[in-house]
């Protein structure tokens, strides 16, 4: 669903733990190098975000991958099983879709929003509100598509491309979801009629407006085209992981294979410090550590002048 046209997500069928520092680790190489110690600083900040401990704490959310649980208004009971996950991109930025999302009047929600960016107001990139309960009806497509599927919503707008942050929260979400429900962890990027096949991971433009006779979507084409669904599936079927921990060692130069958020210390929740452009060259001084199901590596980078840490998942040898 593009939250700019809100009507089109409506549902209109008949039917109706904290990620702490370690302190038990001195001398370990988590202290071998100073400046890349864990500072123990929370994630979020204000009243948009608690401190990870609180996190899942007296919460409605169904995964770990969740950060927080905000109600949405709308949504139905369900007539059929779930066996697939929507996803879409919001076509604006986080707080404006957050408030379409759980706003009475929009007709439109979904089950979950993940924010994609650091530089738009809200929690850093990586956040995942839950809005709707599983076993509800979000109105994020249409029809039976509604009713048979989870929908996952995130933060986009304006050619401005998908997060490492964002790709990675998304992909724990998905396989969260998938174990839950028994979906195929098959990714379907064509049209599809999603009532005869057994289920899966599909964007929204993919799915039928109705009874598999228009995919016009009012011509919007969500996810896309930033969206990389190759790329997704393979961080949902990998893992998230980043690949054993052997791939470097202290004193390798490598390089990013895309923009990538250095962070300060390993884990997706943690501080964003700088982002780094494709092809940013830097030193690894850390690591491996595995926080989030990924493989983490601390790095110098001359051309900031900066300590790091970086998900494996988008480094190669320089």
């Amino acid at each position: 669903m593009c939250l700019e046209c809100t009507s089109h997500g409506s549902e209109r069928d008949s039917s109706s733990a904290d990620e702490s520092v370690d302190t038990e680790r001195d001398g370990s190489d988590w202290n071998r190098r100073s400046f890349l110690r864990a500072t123990g600083v929370a994630a979020g900040s204000g009243t948009v975000l608690a401190a990870q401990g609180e996190r899942v704490a007296a919460s409605h959310t169904e995964c770990s991958a969740a950060d927080r649980w905000v109600e949405a208004a709308n949504h139905s009971a369900r007539n059929y099983g779930i066996n697939w996950i929507v996803i879409h991109v919001t076509a604006g930025a986080y707080q404006g879709a957050l408030s379409t999302l759980t706003s009475s009047s929009s007709g439109v929600s979904s089950h979950y929003l993940v924010k994609n960016y650091d530089w738009t107001e809200g929690p850093s990139a990586g956040h995942v509100d839950q809005l709707v309960h599983h076993d509800r009806a979000a109105w994020h497509a249409r029809y039976i598509a509604n009713h048979r599927s989870i929908g996952i919503e995130h933060e986009w707008f304006n050619d401005n491309g998908i997060t490492d942050a964002c790709y990675e929260s998304s992909a724990e979400l998905v396989r969260c979801i998938a174990d839950m429900h028994d979906i195929p962890l098959e990714f379907y990027t064509s049209n599809t009629c999603i009532q005869n096949e057994p289920g899966g991971i599909i964007g929204h433009t993919h799915v039928p407006d109705g009874d598999c006779s228009s995919f016009y979507h009012g011509g919007r084409t969500c996810p896309y085209p930033d969206w990389d669904m190759d790329h997704f599936a393979s961080l949902v079927r990998d893992g998230g992981g980043g690949g054993g921990g052997d791939k470097f060692q202290d004193g390798d130069q490598v390089v990013t294979t895309t923009a990538l958020n250095g962070r300060e210390q390993p884990c997706l929740n943690d501080d964003v410090v700088l982002t780094l452009p494709e092809g940013t060259q830097g030193e690894v001084m850390n690591g491996p550590e595995d926080c989030d199901g990924i493989t983490w590596w601390g790095l110098h980078v001359p051309a900031y002048n900066e300590w790091v840490w970086c998900s494996e998942n988008y480094l190669a040898h320089a």
